[in-house]
């Protein structure tokens, strides 16, 4: 049990680099702590709001018996989709595996520890999504002692069972990833379909928001078809709704013994699939001398540097998922403007004239927010870990390296944003200056997330990272990227509705200024060893 306690609180420490900084400086692990507790009071906030307004949707049209259901599925399963894109590099794959299992602690300490920091997060979800939901529920139906303990039960328990089947999924994918050159793009793909799945679903639910009737009698279709899809859920409802202690037995027990008896496979596994990742070895080759095939297809250092910068990219699908759905999500709701116009059901005719005006001022921020959060350069840097001696001694200068991280990042953005903007563009009526803020300001958004990840993460890097979670997740830059675009997205919004789209162009040039200062600085500083 202490091996077990000393494991998880190397993992806690772990978090944004707390360890680190605790022991070389301890004012800046102060900064880092309150920059993270702002960061997740930011996320509790909106997420505990949006779960809220969900269920009092729910109650509004007649289906408040819906709301726990909904509560325990989305978030056991929410959990166990944030912890399957972790459980490669935390239980598989990780850097430091040599060292650790070189520990005297059993195999089940270390894998237990890890789990747990999975099983952490996944109840972090559950609390954020489900407590929020069956606070509305409690306030509209009433619940009974027996209700609420259960309740209180099922944000526990509702993880479990979503996240052995993660884990199992995690381990099949970090065995076939071994011997399958490319089964990361294939997991890329999966989620990418999970993510379109879950925006087109949304908006198929938000387009009966007008017709109550439609909308409880698909609510109540969609209720029956979830709890048969996923009887644990239904099963933990009853409990709570009518006080059925038997069904929530059934889902209590469901939930500890398949946790227990994936816990086992686990232990068992451990090592053998640690030990194929680590002795596997990638197929392709790079060179800088302009020797190898892939040296032969580039060209040029800088070419050469894109295609090793993409193939971290590929293979790497958390950082590709982090730093690259605003893009495919720009582009999605682009096309179903595009697909709402041509169809008829999305007319600004339906609008109040007063909107109307008003809708030419805030698209293009509305498409500058997806990609001013998205940035592959945040975390470019740091990725390079124990291979950075590659990047250092490369026989090209600074500028070059940083240039290649900046221009992949632009060269996968830009696209995305520019065919985006020509699909509203043809599909709105906007005048001249609309539609060249449509281009200008997305773009403009792109480039200053673009240089600012990039600057951040070259002036500190985080080289001794052991999963590639860290830097991509929890890495200061990713965060600072993201709450600056933010900021910069609702400050020229406001500034815009108030007095026009003459801010949008002063916004446009001040962004690319600040870029350029962003980007010569990282690289007037140079790489940091």
């Amino acid at each position: 049990m202490r091996s077990l306690i000393l494991l998880s609180k190397i993992q806690l420490l772990g978090l944004f680099g707390i360890n680190r900084a605790l022991h070389a400086d301890p004012a800046k692990a102060r900064r880092i702590l309150a920059l993270a507790a702002l960061g997740a009071g930011v996320v509790v906030l909106v997420v505990s709001a949006y779960s809220s307004g969900i269920a009092r949707s729910f109650v509004q049209i007649g289906l408040t018996e819906v709301v726990p259901l909904v509560a325990v599925l989305v978030g056991s399963v929410a959990g166990a989709v944030a912890a399957f894109l972790k459980t490669n590099g935390v239980l598989f794959g990780f850097k430091d595996y040599d060292l650790v299992m070189s520990l005297p602690v059993p195999v089940s300490s270390v894998v237990l520890s890890r789990i747990a920091s999975l099983y952490a997060m996944s109840l972090a979800f559950g609390l954020l999504t489900m407590v929020p939901a069956f606070v509305v529920y409690a306030a509209s139906a009433g619940v009974s002692a027996v209700g609420v303990a259960c309740m209180a039960l099922s944000v526990v328990l509702a993880p479990l069972l979503p996240l052995a089947a993660a884990i199992v999924l995690a381990v099949l994918v970090a065995a076939v990833s071994a011997r399958f050159r490319h089964a990361n793009i294939a997991v890329i793909a999966l989620t990418l379909a999970a993510t379109l799945a879950l925006v087109f679903g949304s908006l198929a639910l938000s387009s009966q928001a007008g017709d109550e009737a439609a909308m409880t009698a698909l609510g109540t279709q969609l209720a029956s078809q979830l709890a048969t899809v996923f009887p644990p859920a239904a099963w933990a409802t009853a409990g709570i709704v009518r006080g059925d202690l038997a069904a929530f037995l059934a889902f209590s027990a469901v939930n500890v013994v398949v946790a227990g008896a994936v816990l086992a496979l686990v232990v068992r596994l451990f090592v053998p699939v640690n030990s194929l990742l680590m002795s596997s070895r990638p197929r392709g080759t790079f060179s800088f001398d302009g020797k190898g095939a892939a040296a032969a297809k580039a060209g040029s250092p800088l070419r050469a540097l894109m295609a090793k910068e993409a193939r971290l990219l590929v293979a790497t699908p958390i950082y590709f998922m982090n730093a690259c759905i605003g893009y495919v999500l720009v582009l999605v709701a682009a096309i179903a403007v595009a697909a709402g116009t041509l169809t008829g059901a999305l007319s600004l005719d339906l609008l109040p004239p007063e909107l109307v005006s008003a809708i030419g001022l805030v698209l293009p921020w509305g498409l500058a927010f997806f990609c001013s959060i998205s940035s592959t350069t945040a975390a470019s840097v740091s990725l390079e870990g124990s291979s950075r001696w590659l990047m250092l001694t490369a026989p090209v200068p600074a500028s070059t390296v940083l240039w290649s991280k900046a221009a992949v990042n632009l060269a996968i953005g830009l696209p995305f944003l520019l065919v985006s903007a020509v699909f509203v563009a043809v599909s709105l009526p906007l005048d001249a200056l609309s539609v060249a803020a449509l281009f200008a300001v997305p773009s403009a958004s792109c480039l200053l997330a673009t240089s600012l990840g990039l600057a951040l993460d070259a002036r500190r890097p985080r080289y001794d990272w052991t999963t590639v979670y860290e830097p991509v997740k929890r890495g200061m830059p990713v965060l600072v990227v993201v709450f600056v675009g933010m900021g910069f997205v609702a400050a020229g919004m406001v500034a815009t509705l108030r007095f026009g789209h003459a801010v949008s162009l002063l916004a446009v040039l001040a962004a690319v200024a600040a870029s350029v200062a962003l980007y010569r600085s990282a690289t007037n500083r140079g790489l940091s060893a």
